[in-house]
């Protein structure tokens, strides 16, 4: 009879407990498409050999893509420091992308150091990918560099299409 009644026990107690890991799963899949808003986000991740700190003054979610206000970022590695700020922008988890609107920044670098502005980037994270769509200004201490549509291959090659660069020596 006490095995009975233990055997009764421990099958009541394993249901119990499989229904609420099924509530769990549940609310654990709702929640990944849940809208949100937070204030004051900052985030450090490592891209390959960089190290990107990403600051917004508010994200808010509408599942899957997370709009971004004032955006202001520093990437280090071992290309030298770049900074990247953007009044709005928006990452697009099912795709991988970051779109930013506005942006600009700068490229310390030890040789030809620059400050760029652009009114879209795009970066594509699986390929490390920089497209500017719109157009980009490159300008540094010794030449600028402007056109209408341009990617950025990780960081090492660019191809431009209808744009022109000067160069000039003191």
């Amino acid at each position: 009879m006490v095995i009975a009644f233990v055997a009764l026990a421990l099958a009541l107690w394993g249901r119990a407990l499989r229904r609420d890991l099924d509530v769990m799963g549940a609310l654990v899949d709702i929640g990944k498409e849940l809208n949100w808003e937070i204030d004051g986000v900052t985030a450090v991740r490592n891209v390959g050999k960089d190290q990107w700190r990403i600051s917004a003054e508010k994200v808010v979610r509408d599942h899957p893509v997370e709009y971004l206000n004032k955006i202001s970022s520093q990437i280090v590695g071992p290309s030298g420091l770049r900074t990247i700020n953007a009044p709005t922008g928006a990452y697009d988890h099912e795709n991988g992308t970051l779109t930013l609107r506005d942006a600009d920044g700068i490229w310390q670098r030890s040789e030809h150091p620059f400050e760029w502005k652009t009114p879209e980037a795009r970066w594509e994270q699986k390929n490390d990918v920089w497209n500017f769509p719109r157009g980009v200004t490159v300008s540094g201490d010794v030449y600028t560099l402007v056109c209408r549509n341009a990617v950025m291959d990780g960081q090492r090659k660019i191809r431009v299409k209808d744009g022109c660069i000067r160069w000039w020596s003191e």
